[in-house]
C-alpha cells in the first residue's frame, strides 16, 4: 500500500513538473511551447533556458526518490519484473509444439515412432503390390477392396510424410 502512494507521489510531482515546463516554455514563445511537446524538446528547452522554469526541477527532482520508493515498498512488483510475470501473458504458449522448444527425448520418441511408421508402411506397400499383381481385372468386389486400402495406405503415407517433414524442418531442433 504504501508503494502506491509513493507512486502516486511521483506521478503527481511529474506532471506538475511537466505543467510548469511547459507553461515557461510558452512564457518564452508559442514556439518554445510547442516544441516541448517534441521529442527532446523539453531537453533543448532547459539546456536553452536553464533558468526559466526552476520550479519544474524541483518537482521532478522530488519524483525521483517517490519512484524508487515504490519500487522499495513494492518489492513483488520488482520479483516479477525481474522474471518477466509482467510482460507474459498467462494463456499464451510459451512456443508452437512443432517449434525448437521440444525436449530432446520428446523428439527421439517421435523420431523412432516415423521410423517405425515408414517400416509398417513399406511392408504393407509389398503387400499391396502382391495382391494387385494377383487381381483379377473381371473381380469387381476385390478391385473395389483393393482401391480402398490402396487409399487408406496412401493416406496414412501422406501423414507419415508430413511428421517426417515436421522433424526435419529448419525450424525443428537437430539431433
Amino acid at each position: 500500500m504504501a508503494g502506491l502512494v509513493f507512486l502516486a507521489i511521483g506521478v503527481v510531482c511529474s506532471l506538475i513538473g511537466r505543467i510548469l515546463l511547459v507553461g515557461a516554455a510558452f512564457a518564452v514563445s508559442a514556439w518554445w511551447g510547442l516544441g516541448v511537446f517534441l521529442p527532446f524538446g523539453p531537453l533543448l528547452f532547459r539546456l536553452s533556458y536553464p533558468d526559466a522554469a526552476p520550479s519544474s526541477r524541483y518537482f521532478r527532482l522530488a519524483a525521483f526518490p517517490c519512484f524508487l520508493a515504490f519500487f522499495v515498498f513494492q518489492p513483488d512488483v520488482l520479483s516479477k519484473l525481474r522474471q518477466g510475470e509482467l510482460l507474459k501473458s498467462a494463456q499464451a504458449p510459451a512456443a508452437p509444439a512443432n517449434s525448437y522448444a521440444l525436449e530432446q527425448a520428446d523428439l527421439e520418441k517421435r523420431l523412432v515412432a516415423n521410423e517405425r511408421d515408414f517400416q509398417r508402411l513399406d511392408a504393407w506397400s509389398i503387400k499391396l503390390r502382391l495382391q494387385k499383381r494377383d487381381l483379377l481385372r473381371s473381380d469387381v468386389k476385390g478391385n473395389i477392396a483393393y482401391n480402398a486400402e490402396r487409399a487408406q495406405y496412401e493416406a496414412e503415407l501422406a501423414k507419415a510424410t508430413a511428421e517426417k517433414n515436421a522433424l526435419f524442418s529448419p525450424h525443428s531442433p537437430k539431433k
